[in-house]
């Protein structure tokens, strides 16, 4: 995934961060996001305002924590661009 203004790519199940998605930088933390939501927050909703960090919900602990700081710092200096998201 070629990320260009997010609104196409989703956050949680594409691949735009590095080539990897969140479910395999972060899967613990990954199944704490409901279903729904997967298919639903695409990376421009999600990067607004950090909107991602709301969609996680029931029990997180140490494990779920720390890849929680990981996926922070790994997307916390994603810019968006004017050009549409593009699938390589």
């Amino acid at each position: 995934m070629q990320l260009g203004n997010g609104t196409e790519a989703l956050f949680w199940e594409d691949r735009w961060i590095a080539g990897r998605s969140v479910r395999e930088i972060a899967p613990l933390l990954y199944a704490c996001i409901p279903k729904r939501r997967h298919k639903l927050r695409t990376i421009a909703d999600g990067l607004e305002d950090n909107r991602w960090a709301r969609d996680i919900q029931g029990t997180v602990g140490i494990h779920e924590i720390g890849q929680y700081l990981q996926l922070w710092h790994r997307i916390e200096g994603t810019t968006l661009s004017v050009e549409p998201d593009r699938l390589i």
